[in-house]
């Protein structure tokens, strides 16, 4: 029949309006969002939908109605390249800051379908827990809320991704706390004997304490002075207790030990460490492996308080341990193979503290001139006193 529509219909209901309606992919009928005032206005709705049907940038209204609780919690299922601990840091951020209400005036996300998601609620929730958590905290979860919409987005369960906060999931962290060189010798000194070795490895090899606390002889060579970091171990939340690889590829490195490191490892050795190359080499008192909550409360919280360094973490050992490296003139790649980055602006935080280094390198400009027996132009004794242009080398211009 001539003029009739190839594409979706109209009807009038009852009320007045006007209902637009189309067949998906399934053969349902799906109907529009909303009903019109006008029969022309539906049939633009249709004639928009059928355009952007072929154009591949159609969604199924019906998509989006799955509730964002169903859909992360699938989309956290399904990731399988994740370790088990970055998978129990996601699990917490969806149960305590992406989906509960975090305030009265705010609705709890887990109930919103994917498609209610809208750029205006996203803004509030994000400003809601920057103020009842942390603006840290806000920046991460939002990070995590743009990664599952943006899945959902290549599942075509939405259009356009709702997560549109600029700078949204950039963190800004405080001044990182770093030990000076006599500070990390006088915590090595205050702990008991049995951790000196793995406080001095920390603040100069740079291992995290994950990757120390998964030490075994087999992993040093002491003639060479270097140490293979293969892995690391932790205890999750569950109370698994789980060794696997290092926290990315760059990871999985050889670093130099300093010689005063090595004496120090061989006498630990003689004196603390399990026996044979699968030993551990940091153990408790029991000769078990350590457990990071019972050495921070009963080891590391009482020695930073006795030098006078209380609220230093351990991890800011590592910090140390880049900004020595970075004092010696290490170049940003040699950092990043010494302690295990795999980007250079992880890497370039340590370099911010070795600005002192600027000094030494004027300095050491000024010895090489003077051992080449090199002199200044225009004599020091000539400038003093003089108005500055006066005082040429060589009279005339």
């Amino acid at each position: 029949m001539a003029g009739r529509r190839q594409f979706g219909a109209v009807r009038r209901l009852p009320s007045g309006r006007w209902q637009a309606r189309y067949r998906g992919a399934d053969g349902e009928l799906v109907s529009g969002p909303q009903t019109f005032v006008t029969k022309s206005e539906a049939a633009r709705w249709l004639a928009t939908v059928e355009t952007d049907r072929a154009r591949g940038l159609w969604v199924d209204p019906r998509a989006g109605r799955t509730r964002l609780e169903q859909y992360a919690r699938s989309w956290l299922r399904t990731r399988v390249r994740i370790s088990a601990r970055t998978r129990e840091i996601y699990e917490a951020q969806l149960e305590h800051h992406i989906l509960p209400m975090i305030t009265e005036d705010v609705p709890a996300l887990a109930g919103v379908a994917l498609a209610d998601l809208t750029p205006d609620l996203i803004r509030l929730w994000y400003a809601a827990l920057a103020s009842q958590r942390s603006p840290s905290t806000a920046a991460k979860a939002y990070t995590r809320l743009r990664q599952i919409l943006g899945q959902a987005v290549n599942d075509d369960r939405i259009a356009k991704n709702p997560c549109r906060i600029d700078g949204g999931g950039a963190e800004r962290h405080p001044e990182q706390r770093f030990a000076s060189l006599a500070e990390l010798y006088a915590l090595a000194d205050a702990v008991p004997e049995r951790y000196r070795a793995m406080v001095l490895m920390a603040g100069l090899a740079g291992l995290r304490q994950g990757e120390l606390f998964a030490l075994q002889w087999r992993d040093l060579d002491l003639g060479s002075a270097t140490v293979t970091v293969r892995r690391k171990r932790l205890r999750l939340a569950s109370g698994e207790v789980i060794e696997d690889d290092p926290k990315s590829e760059a990871g999985r490195r050889v670093v130099a030990l300093p010689v005063q490191l090595v004496t120090e490892l061989k006498a630990h050795q003689r004196r603390y460490a399990q026996v044979g190359a699968n030993g551990y080499v940091f153990i408790g008192p029991g000769g078990l492996p350590l457990e990071r909550s019972n050495f921070r409360m009963r080891v590391w919280k009482p020695a930073t308080e006795t030098v006078g360094l209380a609220g230093l973490r351990f991890h800011d050992l590592r910090h140390t341990a880049g900004t020595l490296a970075a004092r010696t003139g290490a170049t940003t790649k040699e950092l990043m193979a010494r302690l295990g980055h795999a980007s250079p602006q992880a890497a370039m935080v340590y370099q911010h503290a070795a600005a002192d280094r600027d000094r030494l390198i004027a300095d050491g400009l000024d010895a090489m001139a003077a051992d080449a027996g090199l002199a200044p132009v225009i004599p020091i004794a000539r400038l003093e006193g003089s108005p500055s242009g006066e005082a040429r080398s060589g009279g005339s211009a």
